[in-house]
């Protein structure tokens, strides 16, 4: 009996290791050691580290290195609080209000929706994204799209509430207007106008906005803009 209450004993902790483990995976990012170790990733680094130093940021890159993972894990740094040790960006002392966007409704949903929560509301995916799944509360569904949400709360560190707004371009720059926010995410390139409205929603708490996205449609406006500002930066 002794034999079969301590098996029982182990596999129960070895599911609550494993459950952990599954809703909490910004804390498996850019460990110290292993294959996937923080300096691997230099351009993801000075990616966020430049957050210390400047309001707005690009990290423009080909497919598949990790740039949506980049935005994310910075978005869920400031929407929980929970700052690793090795961070060298901007910091929050203080619960956020947020605003992610893609380039249309579905991708927003797919991509941004989806690294974030892990799932839907319901499912035992919901919480295994980068948002801590004990941080989160009831996402509010969006109108007219189908498992789409537009509303997100994450408890902070503080005890207070950090708030996220999911929009997408294609609803133009009204998606900023009438809100103020400390910290803005756009995945994919953002039409001008829209990525000028983004920054107008950030001057009064001197908030952040990065954006991530590979230049497919070439030396457009916005990527001119980042490349001629990079070339003039002074070092400190």
């Amino acid at each position: 009996m002794g034999s079969d209450s301590a098996k029982r004993e182990l596999l129960k902790a070895l599911e609550e290791k494993a459950r952990r483990r599954r809703y909490t995976l910004i804390k498996q990012l850019f460990p110290d050691t292993g294959p996937y170790r923080r300096e691997l990733y230099p351009k993801h680094l000075e990616f966020f580290r430049a957050g210390s130093l400047h309001r707005e940021r690009l990290f423009m890159a080909a497919n598949r290195v990790g740039k949506t993972v980049a935005g994310g894990c910075e978005l869920t740094y400031h929407m929980t609080g929970e700052y690793p040790v090795w961070w060298e960006g901007h910091r929050f002392d203080r619960p956020v209000q947020c605003l992610a966007a893609g380039d249309t409704s579905t991708t927003t949903r797919d991509i941004i929706q989806n690294k974030l929560l892990g799932g839907l509301w319901g499912t035992p995916e919901f919480g295994s994204g980068l948002l801590p799944g004990d941080k989160l509360g009831k996402p509010t569904p969006a109108r007219g799209v189908a498992n789409l949400y537009e509303g997100i709360t994450v408890e902070h560190t503080s005890g207070g509430t950090s708030r996220l707004m999911l929009r997408s371009y294609e609803q133009g720059r009204k998606i900023f207007q009438g809100t103020e926010q400390d910290f803005i995410w756009l995945d994919e390139e953002v039409p001008k106008n829209v990525y000028d409205e983004a920054l107008i929603r950030t001057m009064t708490t001197q908030g952040l906005v990065a954006i991530t996205f590979t230049p497919l449609a070439g030396l457009t406006e916005l990527v001119i803009d980042f490349l001629e500002a990079r070339h003039e930066q002074v070092p400190l």
